[in-house]
Protein backbone atom coordinates (compact mmCIF):
# COMPACT_ATOMS: atom_id res chain seq x y z
CA UNK A 1 0.00 0.00 0.00
CA UNK A 2 1.46 3.36 -0.69
CA UNK A 3 1.48 5.91 1.91
CA UNK A 4 0.24 9.23 1.46
CA UNK A 5 2.70 12.29 0.69
CA UNK A 6 3.09 14.91 3.22
CA UNK A 7 1.89 18.36 3.13
CA UNK A 8 3.46 20.30 5.27
CA UNK A 9 7.71 20.64 5.40
CA UNK A 10 7.83 17.80 3.24
CA UNK A 11 9.51 19.50 -0.50
CA UNK A 12 12.58 20.66 -1.79
CA UNK A 13 13.65 24.14 -1.29
CA UNK A 14 13.77 24.48 -5.11
CA UNK A 15 9.65 22.96 -5.36
CA UNK A 16 8.90 25.04 -2.57
CA UNK A 17 10.22 28.50 -4.02
CA UNK A 18 8.54 27.13 -7.58
CA UNK A 19 4.65 26.28 -5.64
CA UNK A 20 4.90 29.95 -3.61
CA UNK A 21 6.26 31.96 -7.48
CA UNK A 22 3.12 30.35 -8.98
CA UNK A 23 0.72 31.40 -6.35
CA UNK A 24 2.15 35.12 -6.42
CA UNK A 25 1.10 34.56 -9.76
CA UNK A 26 -2.42 33.73 -9.32
CA UNK A 27 -2.90 36.29 -7.04
CA UNK A 28 -1.70 38.93 -9.71
CA UNK A 29 -3.84 37.13 -12.31
CA UNK A 30 -6.99 37.44 -10.24
CA UNK A 31 -6.45 41.32 -8.97
CA UNK A 32 -5.91 42.48 -12.38
CA UNK A 33 -8.89 40.74 -13.73
CA UNK A 34 -10.68 42.78 -11.43
CA UNK A 35 -8.79 45.96 -12.44
CA UNK A 36 -11.52 48.76 -12.50
CA UNK A 37 -14.37 47.12 -10.65
CA UNK A 38 -12.08 47.64 -6.81
CA UNK A 39 -10.78 50.72 -4.88
CA UNK A 40 -7.17 51.86 -5.12
CA UNK A 41 -7.14 50.69 -0.93
CA UNK A 42 -7.59 47.07 -2.23
CA UNK A 43 -3.98 47.44 -4.27
CA UNK A 44 -2.16 48.70 -1.50
CA UNK A 45 -3.44 45.72 0.69
CA UNK A 46 -2.93 43.06 -1.71
CA UNK A 47 0.56 43.76 -2.32
CA UNK A 48 1.24 42.23 0.89
CA UNK A 49 -1.21 39.58 0.98
CA UNK A 50 0.51 38.68 -2.07
CA UNK A 51 3.91 38.47 -0.24
CA UNK A 52 2.40 37.16 2.89
CA UNK A 53 0.62 34.24 0.98
CA UNK A 54 3.81 33.61 -0.94
CA UNK A 55 5.91 33.32 1.70
CA UNK A 56 3.57 31.32 4.04
CA UNK A 57 3.22 28.99 1.74
CA UNK A 58 6.83 28.13 1.10
CA UNK A 59 7.26 28.26 5.27
CA UNK A 60 5.18 25.23 5.41
CA UNK A 61 5.95 23.43 2.58
CA UNK A 62 10.16 23.56 2.28
CA UNK A 63 11.24 20.72 4.55
CA UNK A 64 13.52 21.83 7.45
CA UNK A 65 17.30 20.98 6.41
CA UNK A 66 19.10 18.66 8.93
CA UNK A 67 23.01 19.78 9.03
CA UNK A 68 24.87 21.81 11.66
CA UNK A 69 22.90 25.36 13.60
CA UNK A 70 25.03 27.41 11.37
CA UNK A 71 24.63 25.90 7.94
CA UNK A 72 20.89 25.50 8.87
CA UNK A 73 20.69 29.18 8.93
CA UNK A 74 22.89 29.67 6.01
CA UNK A 75 20.67 27.08 4.06
CA UNK A 76 17.41 29.16 5.16
CA UNK A 77 18.83 32.57 4.34
CA UNK A 78 19.62 31.54 1.38
CA UNK A 79 16.21 30.57 0.44
CA UNK A 80 14.70 33.69 1.94
CA UNK A 81 17.06 35.73 -0.48
CA UNK A 82 15.81 33.12 -3.22
CA UNK A 83 12.59 34.05 -2.50
CA UNK A 84 12.74 37.69 -2.92
CA UNK A 85 14.93 37.41 -5.74
CA UNK A 86 12.41 35.52 -7.34
CA UNK A 87 9.58 38.20 -6.90
CA UNK A 88 11.68 40.84 -7.71
CA UNK A 89 13.66 39.72 -10.82
CA UNK A 90 11.03 37.55 -11.78
CA UNK A 91 7.36 38.06 -10.79
CA UNK A 92 7.35 41.89 -11.45
CA UNK A 93 8.86 41.63 -15.00
CA UNK A 94 6.42 38.70 -16.23
CA UNK A 95 3.62 40.49 -14.04
CA UNK A 96 4.04 43.33 -16.40
CA UNK A 97 4.34 40.85 -19.45
CA UNK A 98 1.34 39.67 -18.96
CA UNK A 99 -0.43 42.57 -18.12
CA UNK A 100 -0.99 41.28 -14.68
CA UNK A 101 0.57 44.73 -12.95
CA UNK A 102 -2.14 46.06 -11.50
CA UNK A 103 -0.77 45.62 -8.32
CA UNK A 104 1.76 48.22 -8.68
CA UNK A 105 0.43 50.32 -11.25
CA UNK A 106 -2.43 51.38 -9.90
CA UNK A 107 -1.40 51.08 -5.58
CA UNK A 108 0.07 54.52 -6.05
CA UNK A 109 3.26 53.22 -4.40
CA UNK A 110 6.38 54.57 -5.92
CA UNK A 111 8.90 51.79 -7.14
CA UNK A 112 11.38 51.67 -4.28
CA UNK A 113 8.59 51.02 -1.69
CA UNK A 114 6.99 48.42 -3.89
CA UNK A 115 10.96 46.73 -3.95
CA UNK A 116 11.25 46.91 -0.17
CA UNK A 117 7.80 45.15 0.44
CA UNK A 118 8.53 42.65 -2.36
CA UNK A 119 12.55 42.31 -1.02
CA UNK A 120 10.90 42.00 2.55
CA UNK A 121 9.78 38.68 1.94
CA UNK A 122 12.51 36.89 2.51
CA UNK A 123 13.23 38.22 5.65
CA UNK A 124 9.41 37.41 6.47
CA UNK A 125 10.23 33.74 5.47
CA UNK A 126 13.28 33.63 7.62
CA UNK A 127 11.63 34.65 10.92
CA UNK A 128 8.33 32.35 10.10
CA UNK A 129 10.89 29.35 10.10
CA UNK A 130 12.21 30.60 13.04
CA UNK A 131 9.35 30.46 14.90
CA UNK A 132 8.31 27.01 13.14
CA UNK A 133 11.71 25.62 14.13
CA UNK A 134 10.57 27.38 17.84
CA UNK A 135 7.32 25.08 17.64
CA UNK A 136 8.64 22.09 16.46
CA UNK A 137 11.29 22.01 19.52
CA UNK A 138 8.29 22.38 21.99
CA UNK A 139 6.44 20.03 20.31
CA UNK A 140 9.31 17.68 20.78
CA UNK A 141 9.45 18.16 24.31
CA UNK A 142 5.53 17.82 24.91
CA UNK A 143 5.81 14.67 23.43
CA UNK A 144 8.54 13.29 25.09
CA UNK A 145 7.67 14.87 28.81
CA UNK A 146 4.00 14.61 30.39
CA UNK A 147 4.95 17.94 32.17
CA UNK A 148 5.08 19.79 29.00
CA UNK A 149 2.27 17.99 27.47
CA UNK A 150 0.60 19.35 30.31
CA UNK A 151 1.30 22.35 30.48
CA UNK A 152 0.74 22.32 26.40
CA UNK A 153 -2.70 21.33 26.99
CA UNK A 154 -3.26 24.50 29.41
CA UNK A 155 -1.63 26.89 27.17
CA UNK A 156 -4.10 25.45 23.86
CA UNK A 157 -6.92 26.56 25.75
CA UNK A 158 -5.24 30.32 26.78
CA UNK A 159 -4.69 30.45 23.04
CA UNK A 160 -7.68 29.76 21.99
CA UNK A 161 -9.66 31.94 24.73
CA UNK A 162 -7.59 34.48 23.12
CA UNK A 163 -8.37 34.03 20.07
CA UNK A 164 -12.27 33.96 20.39
CA UNK A 165 -11.58 36.86 22.52
CA UNK A 166 -10.14 39.02 19.99
CA UNK A 167 -12.49 37.85 17.19
CA UNK A 168 -15.36 39.31 19.35
CA UNK A 169 -13.61 42.64 20.05
CA UNK A 170 -12.88 42.97 16.32
CA UNK A 171 -16.60 42.11 15.65
CA UNK A 172 -17.83 44.58 17.67
CA UNK A 173 -15.48 47.28 16.78
CA UNK A 174 -16.51 46.54 12.81
CA UNK A 175 -19.69 48.31 13.29
CA UNK A 176 -20.99 48.94 9.96
CA UNK A 177 -20.39 46.05 7.89
CA UNK A 178 -21.42 47.93 4.72
CA UNK A 179 -18.35 49.94 4.68
CA UNK A 180 -16.39 46.82 4.83
CA UNK A 181 -17.82 44.69 2.01
CA UNK A 182 -18.39 47.27 -0.92
CA UNK A 183 -21.32 46.55 -3.16
CA UNK A 184 -20.31 45.94 -6.61
CA UNK A 185 -21.85 44.19 -9.33
CA UNK A 186 -18.89 42.07 -10.52
CA UNK A 187 -18.64 38.94 -8.59
CA UNK A 188 -14.59 38.99 -8.89
CA UNK A 189 -14.59 42.20 -7.79
CA UNK A 190 -16.37 41.84 -5.10
CA UNK A 191 -14.37 38.75 -3.87
CA UNK A 192 -11.10 40.21 -4.10
CA UNK A 193 -12.64 43.12 -2.63
CA UNK A 194 -13.59 41.68 0.83
CA UNK A 195 -11.09 38.97 0.87
CA UNK A 196 -8.24 41.85 0.74
CA UNK A 197 -10.04 44.62 2.10
CA UNK A 198 -11.82 42.74 4.58
CA UNK A 199 -10.84 39.59 5.44
CA UNK A 200 -6.98 39.89 5.42
CA UNK A 201 -7.49 42.88 7.63
CA UNK A 202 -9.64 41.15 9.85
CA UNK A 203 -7.33 38.56 10.22
CA UNK A 204 -4.70 40.58 10.71
CA UNK A 205 -6.36 42.62 13.25
CA UNK A 206 -7.24 39.23 15.06
CA UNK A 207 -3.83 37.84 15.01
CA UNK A 208 -2.50 41.06 16.34
CA UNK A 209 -4.84 41.04 19.55
CA UNK A 210 -4.67 37.64 19.88
CA UNK A 211 -0.80 38.08 20.10
CA UNK A 212 -1.54 41.34 22.82
CA UNK A 213 -3.27 38.72 24.69
CA UNK A 214 -0.98 35.82 24.57
CA UNK A 215 1.83 38.39 25.37
CA UNK A 216 0.19 39.83 28.09
CA UNK A 217 -0.80 36.37 29.96
CA UNK A 218 1.02 33.54 28.39
CA UNK A 219 4.61 33.80 30.90
CA UNK A 220 2.11 34.12 33.98
CA UNK A 221 -0.31 31.11 32.98
CA UNK A 222 2.86 29.53 31.32
CA UNK A 223 4.39 29.49 35.26
CA UNK A 224 1.10 28.69 36.86
CA UNK A 225 0.76 25.49 34.54
CA UNK A 226 3.57 24.42 34.94
CA UNK A 227 3.45 24.76 39.12
CA UNK A 228 0.13 23.07 39.04
CA UNK A 229 1.21 20.33 36.66
CA UNK A 230 4.61 19.63 38.25
CA UNK A 231 3.42 17.61 41.10
CA UNK A 232 1.22 15.43 39.01
CA UNK A 233 4.50 15.04 36.35
CA UNK A 234 7.11 14.05 39.47
CA UNK A 235 4.79 11.39 40.64
CA UNK A 236 4.66 9.75 36.57
CA UNK A 237 8.35 10.19 36.45
CA UNK A 238 9.27 8.61 39.49
CA UNK A 239 7.09 5.84 38.30
CA UNK A 240 8.95 5.83 35.07
CA UNK A 241 12.07 5.65 36.40
CA UNK A 242 10.80 2.32 38.15
CA UNK A 243 9.34 0.80 35.58
CA UNK A 244 12.96 1.38 33.50
CA UNK A 245 14.46 0.03 36.38
CA UNK A 246 12.11 -3.15 36.98
CA UNK A 247 13.13 -3.19 33.54
CA UNK A 248 16.34 -3.56 33.16
CA UNK A 249 16.52 -6.53 36.55
CA UNK A 250 16.14 -4.43 39.40
CA UNK A 251 12.81 -6.26 40.87
CA UNK A 252 13.46 -4.59 44.59
CA UNK A 253 12.48 -1.14 42.20
CA UNK A 254 9.68 0.16 44.46
CA UNK A 255 7.98 3.89 43.98
CA UNK A 256 6.20 6.13 47.22
CA UNK A 257 2.47 6.19 47.00
CA UNK A 258 1.58 9.74 47.31
CA UNK A 259 -2.21 10.95 47.37
CA UNK A 260 -5.08 8.89 46.87
CA UNK A 261 -5.85 9.24 43.11
CA UNK A 262 -5.61 7.72 39.93
CA UNK A 263 -2.02 7.94 40.13
CA UNK A 264 -1.48 7.07 43.60
CA UNK A 265 -3.97 3.84 42.35
CA UNK A 266 -1.54 2.95 39.95
CA UNK A 267 1.72 3.62 42.07
CA UNK A 268 0.34 0.85 44.41
CA UNK A 269 -0.47 -1.43 41.94
CA UNK A 270 2.71 -1.08 40.38
CA UNK A 271 4.43 -2.04 44.16
CA UNK A 272 2.09 -4.79 44.21
CA UNK A 273 2.97 -6.01 40.67
CA UNK A 274 6.93 -5.52 41.28
CA UNK A 275 6.57 -7.51 45.00
CA UNK A 276 4.95 -10.42 42.83
CA UNK A 277 6.89 -10.51 40.23
CA UNK A 278 10.04 -10.54 42.40
CA UNK A 279 8.66 -13.15 44.42
CA UNK A 280 7.93 -15.46 41.64
CA UNK A 281 11.42 -14.91 40.07
CA UNK A 282 13.03 -15.62 43.54
CA UNK A 283 10.23 -19.00 43.26
CA UNK A 284 11.68 -19.56 39.87
CA UNK A 285 15.57 -19.55 40.42
CA UNK A 286 15.18 -20.93 43.23
CA UNK A 287 13.40 -23.94 41.53
CA UNK A 288 15.93 -23.86 38.37
CA UNK A 289 18.30 -23.85 41.02
CA UNK A 290 17.07 -27.15 42.78
CA UNK A 291 16.71 -28.61 38.80
CA UNK A 292 19.85 -27.81 38.67
CA UNK A 293 21.62 -29.16 41.32
CA UNK A 294 19.40 -32.36 41.25
CA UNK A 295 20.30 -32.87 37.46
CA UNK A 296 24.01 -32.41 38.59
CA UNK A 297 23.83 -34.82 41.74
CA UNK A 298 22.52 -37.63 39.27
CA UNK A 299 25.23 -36.83 36.30
CA UNK A 300 27.72 -37.75 39.23
CA UNK A 301 25.46 -40.58 40.75
CA UNK A 302 25.27 -42.29 37.31
CA UNK A 303 29.40 -41.58 36.31
CA UNK A 304 30.02 -43.22 40.34
CA UNK A 305 27.68 -46.11 39.80
CA UNK A 306 29.38 -46.82 36.80
CA UNK A 307 32.80 -46.41 37.67
CA UNK A 308 31.97 -48.23 41.68
CA UNK A 309 30.29 -51.56 39.90
CA UNK A 310 32.74 -51.82 37.33
CA UNK A 311 35.60 -53.39 39.97
CA UNK A 312 33.21 -55.34 41.94
CA UNK A 313 31.78 -56.93 38.94
CA UNK A 314 34.98 -57.96 36.94
CA UNK A 315 36.32 -59.39 40.27
CA UNK A 316 33.04 -61.53 39.95
CA UNK A 317 33.08 -62.30 36.54
CA UNK A 318 37.10 -63.29 37.41
CA UNK A 319 36.24 -65.08 40.13
CA UNK A 320 33.48 -66.99 38.47
CA UNK A 321 35.57 -67.84 35.19
CA UNK A 322 38.66 -68.89 37.32
CA UNK A 323 36.10 -71.27 39.58
CA UNK A 324 34.34 -72.99 35.97
CA UNK A 325 37.70 -73.32 34.02
CA UNK A 326 39.39 -75.44 37.03
CA UNK A 327 36.04 -76.76 38.51
CA UNK A 328 36.96 -80.18 38.12
CA UNK A 329 40.22 -80.43 38.80
CA UNK A 330 40.69 -77.50 42.04
CA UNK A 331 40.35 -79.12 45.26
CA UNK A 332 38.03 -77.91 47.47
CA UNK A 333 40.34 -75.36 49.75
CA UNK A 334 40.65 -73.22 46.54
CA UNK A 335 36.99 -73.73 45.47
CA UNK A 336 35.98 -72.77 48.92
CA UNK A 337 38.63 -69.26 48.57
CA UNK A 338 36.59 -68.68 45.53
CA UNK A 339 33.51 -68.36 46.80
CA UNK A 340 34.46 -66.52 49.74
CA UNK A 341 35.78 -63.93 47.24
CA UNK A 342 32.60 -63.66 45.11
CA UNK A 343 30.81 -64.03 48.61
CA UNK A 344 32.68 -61.14 49.72
CA UNK A 345 31.97 -58.86 46.49
CA UNK A 346 28.49 -59.92 46.59
CA UNK A 347 27.82 -58.22 50.33
CA UNK A 348 30.07 -54.89 48.54
CA UNK A 349 27.77 -54.52 46.30
CA UNK A 350 25.03 -55.37 48.07
CA UNK A 351 26.04 -52.79 50.42
CA UNK A 352 26.39 -50.24 47.37
CA UNK A 353 22.86 -50.75 46.11
CA UNK A 354 21.46 -49.85 49.42
CA UNK A 355 23.53 -46.96 49.72
CA UNK A 356 22.51 -45.66 46.34
CA UNK A 357 18.99 -46.35 47.02
CA UNK A 358 18.95 -44.61 50.19
CA UNK A 359 20.49 -41.67 48.73
CA UNK A 360 18.04 -41.85 46.14
CA UNK A 361 15.31 -41.73 47.85
CA UNK A 362 16.57 -38.40 49.89
CA UNK A 363 17.14 -36.75 46.40
CA UNK A 364 13.12 -37.20 46.07
CA UNK A 365 12.08 -36.58 49.48
CA UNK A 366 11.09 -39.83 49.54
CA UNK A 367 13.70 -41.11 52.64
CA UNK A 368 11.65 -43.41 55.04
CA UNK A 369 11.90 -41.84 58.39
CA UNK A 370 10.24 -43.27 61.36
CA UNK A 371 11.80 -40.89 64.31
CA UNK A 372 10.80 -41.54 67.71
CA UNK A 373 11.91 -40.74 70.95
CA UNK A 374 14.78 -42.64 71.98
CA UNK A 375 17.87 -43.73 74.31
CA UNK A 376 20.50 -42.58 72.37
CA UNK A 377 23.18 -43.79 75.63
CA UNK A 378 21.78 -47.55 74.95
CA UNK A 379 22.27 -47.35 71.14
CA UNK A 380 25.49 -46.02 71.32
CA UNK A 381 26.59 -48.75 73.76
CA UNK A 382 25.04 -51.56 71.91
CA UNK A 383 26.77 -50.50 68.74
CA UNK A 384 29.69 -50.36 70.54
CA UNK A 385 29.85 -54.03 72.04
CA UNK A 386 28.45 -55.00 68.42
CA UNK A 387 31.72 -53.24 66.88
CA UNK A 388 34.41 -53.10 68.84
CA UNK A 389 35.57 -57.02 68.47
CA UNK A 390 35.40 -56.94 64.79
CA UNK A 391 37.94 -53.55 65.25
CA UNK A 392 39.98 -55.24 67.72
CA UNK A 393 40.89 -58.67 65.81
CA UNK A 394 41.07 -57.12 62.59
CA UNK A 395 42.78 -54.11 63.23
CA UNK A 396 43.91 -54.00 66.90
CA UNK A 397 42.17 -51.07 67.32
CA UNK A 398 40.55 -50.38 70.72
CA UNK A 399 37.09 -49.18 70.33
CA UNK A 400 35.36 -47.74 73.51
CA UNK A 401 32.26 -45.01 74.83
CA UNK A 402 32.84 -42.71 77.29
CA UNK A 403 28.87 -41.70 78.35
CA UNK A 404 27.39 -39.65 81.17
CA UNK A 405 25.04 -41.20 83.02
CA UNK A 406 22.12 -39.09 82.38
CA UNK A 407 21.86 -38.46 78.76
CA UNK A 408 18.36 -37.28 77.28
CA UNK A 409 16.44 -39.13 74.98
CA UNK A 410 16.74 -37.94 70.96
CA UNK A 411 14.25 -37.89 68.09
CA UNK A 412 15.75 -40.20 65.92
CA UNK A 413 14.89 -43.11 63.84
CA UNK A 414 17.19 -46.28 65.78
CA UNK A 415 18.20 -47.88 62.51
CA UNK A 416 18.96 -44.63 60.67
CA UNK A 417 21.28 -43.74 63.77
CA UNK A 418 22.69 -46.74 64.36
CA UNK A 419 23.73 -47.13 60.36
CA UNK A 420 25.30 -44.07 60.81
CA UNK A 421 27.48 -44.61 63.89
CA UNK A 422 28.66 -47.85 62.23
CA UNK A 423 29.62 -46.17 58.81
CA UNK A 424 31.37 -43.52 61.31
CA UNK A 425 33.28 -46.09 63.37
CA UNK A 426 34.50 -48.33 60.33
CA UNK A 427 35.93 -45.27 58.38
CA UNK A 428 37.52 -44.04 61.98
CA UNK A 429 38.70 -47.22 62.31
CA UNK A 430 39.65 -47.91 58.65
CA UNK A 431 42.02 -44.53 58.80
CA UNK A 432 43.73 -45.40 62.63
CA UNK A 433 47.04 -47.35 62.44
CA UNK A 434 47.00 -50.54 64.87
CA UNK A 435 47.11 -49.81 68.46
CA UNK A 436 45.23 -46.63 68.05
CA UNK A 437 41.77 -45.88 69.76
CA UNK A 438 38.36 -44.70 68.56
CA UNK A 439 36.10 -43.29 71.55
CA UNK A 440 32.49 -42.38 71.29
CA UNK A 441 31.61 -39.68 73.56
CA UNK A 442 28.45 -37.65 74.06
CA UNK A 443 26.88 -34.85 76.26
CA UNK A 444 23.51 -32.65 76.62
CA UNK A 445 24.05 -29.39 75.18
CA UNK A 446 20.06 -28.67 76.13
CA UNK A 447 18.47 -28.73 72.95
CA UNK A 448 20.67 -31.01 71.24
CA UNK A 449 22.76 -34.06 72.36
CA UNK A 450 26.33 -33.89 71.08
CA UNK A 451 27.48 -37.22 69.72
CA UNK A 452 31.59 -37.48 69.33
CA UNK A 453 33.37 -39.91 67.07
CA UNK A 454 37.22 -39.46 68.15
CA UNK A 455 40.03 -41.47 66.62
CA UNK A 456 43.96 -41.25 66.87
CA UNK A 457 44.07 -41.67 62.75
CA UNK A 458 46.08 -40.05 60.31
CA UNK A 459 43.51 -37.23 60.29
CA UNK A 460 42.27 -35.73 56.87
CA UNK A 461 44.35 -33.06 54.83
CA UNK A 462 42.62 -29.74 55.02
CA UNK A 463 42.30 -29.53 51.31
CA UNK A 464 39.74 -32.16 51.63
CA UNK A 465 37.91 -31.54 54.12
CA UNK A 466 35.99 -28.75 52.56
CA UNK A 467 34.44 -31.89 50.25
CA UNK A 468 34.53 -34.83 52.45
CA UNK A 469 30.46 -34.86 52.33
CA UNK A 470 30.07 -35.07 48.28
CA UNK A 471 28.87 -38.29 47.15
CA UNK A 472 31.47 -40.04 45.72
CA UNK A 473 34.78 -38.11 46.95
CA UNK A 474 37.29 -39.82 48.17
CA UNK A 475 40.65 -37.51 49.20
CA UNK A 476 44.19 -38.22 49.60
CA UNK A 477 44.18 -40.42 52.63
CA UNK A 478 40.82 -42.53 51.62
CA UNK A 479 41.52 -46.20 51.10
CA UNK A 480 40.78 -48.13 47.86
CA UNK A 481 37.79 -50.08 49.13
CA UNK A 482 35.40 -47.31 49.92
CA UNK A 483 32.76 -46.20 47.54
CA UNK A 484 32.94 -42.69 48.99
CA UNK A 485 29.45 -42.96 49.60
CA UNK A 486 29.71 -43.45 53.46
CA UNK A 487 30.06 -40.05 55.11
CA UNK A 488 27.30 -38.57 52.26
CA UNK A 489 24.92 -41.18 53.09
CA UNK A 490 25.62 -40.43 57.13
CA UNK A 491 24.79 -36.62 56.31
CA UNK A 492 21.59 -36.94 54.72
CA UNK A 493 20.25 -39.16 57.54
CA UNK A 494 21.26 -36.90 60.14
CA UNK A 495 19.88 -33.99 58.60
CA UNK A 496 16.54 -36.03 57.79
CA UNK A 497 16.25 -36.62 61.33
CA UNK A 498 16.56 -33.04 61.78
CA UNK A 499 20.15 -32.74 63.55
CA UNK A 500 23.47 -32.05 61.66
CA UNK A 501 26.45 -32.84 61.12
CA UNK A 502 30.23 -31.86 61.71
CA UNK A 503 34.27 -32.41 61.27
CA UNK A 504 37.27 -31.27 62.56
CA UNK A 505 40.67 -32.32 61.53
CA UNK A 506 44.23 -32.54 62.36
CA UNK A 507 46.61 -33.79 60.14
CA UNK A 508 48.55 -36.73 61.71
CA UNK A 509 46.56 -36.62 64.82
CA UNK A 510 42.93 -37.88 64.14
CA UNK A 511 39.86 -36.26 63.68
CA UNK A 512 36.59 -36.14 65.66
CA UNK A 513 33.23 -36.04 63.62
CA UNK A 514 30.25 -34.72 66.01
CA UNK A 515 26.64 -35.34 65.56
CA UNK A 516 23.79 -33.12 66.98
CA UNK A 517 20.07 -34.52 67.39
CA UNK A 518 17.37 -32.91 69.21
CA UNK A 519 16.10 -33.38 72.38
CA UNK A 520 12.79 -34.67 73.31
CA UNK A 521 12.00 -34.09 77.15
CA UNK A 522 9.02 -35.22 79.22
CA UNK A 523 6.27 -32.27 79.30
CA UNK A 524 7.14 -31.99 82.80
CA UNK A 525 10.43 -30.91 82.30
Amino acid sequence: MKKNPRLLLAVHPLHGMAESFLICLGILAVVSVSEGNVAPSVYQTGLFFLCGAGGIWAVLRIRMPRAARLRQFLREAAIGAGLSLLLLAFLRPLGSLLKWDALWRLSNWDPGSIHFVLGSTGMGYLLARGLVRLWLYWDGLRRRRMLWSLTHAHLTVVAAFAFLSALIAFAISAGASEALWPQLTDPIGSFVSGLLVTFFPALMAIAALTAAILILLLPLLAAFSFFVARPTTKRLEALAVATAALRSGNYRARVPVLGEDEIAQLQSDFNAMAGKLETTLAELQTERDTTARALHIRRELVAGVSHELRTPVATLQAAVDSALDGWEFSPPEKIRERMSVMQSEIRRLSGLIDDLFTLSQADVGNLPMECAPLSSAALIHRVVETFAPLAWKTGRIEVAASLPEILPRVSADARRLQQVLLNLLRNAVTHTPPGGVVAILAGDEGETVRIEIRDTGEGIDPSDLPRIWERFYRGRNADSGGAGLGLALSKELIEAMGGSVAVESILGRGSCFTIRLPVVRPVSE
